[in-house]
């Protein structure tokens, strides 16, 4: 394989994981910040993304996942980026890829 094709593979794997992290402590049951149980679309909502971000989000192989969406889900949760990728790398390791 290239180094432009490993990288590009590596790259997915990080993806894929970021996802499903996020679709399993987040997008398991959708909430705002009172608690109140919403539905996908009013979720997407709050967060400011849309409802078919959070459905490509859900998918088991993830994918190309922006910074920004990230971000906005983060924002709504009320969660800091550096506690959620502390906790990711945590569950996840530092060396996905390798």
């Amino acid at each position: 394989m290239q180094d432009k094709e490993i990288r590009n593979s590596k790259n997915a794997l990080v993806n894929k994981h970021l996802c499903n992290y996020i679709e399993g402590k987040f997008l398991r049951e959708y909430r705002n910040q009172q608690g109140e149980i919403l539905s996908q679309n009013e979720y997407a909502k709050l967060c400011g993304i849309t409802s078919s971000t959070i459905s490509k989000l859900k998918l088991p192989e993830g994918y190309n996942i922006p910074m920004s969406t990230i971000y906005n889900i983060l924002r709504h949760e009320q969660y800091s980026l550096e506690r959620f990728f502390k906790e990711f790398e945590n569950s996840k390791g530092i060396n996905i890829p390798d």
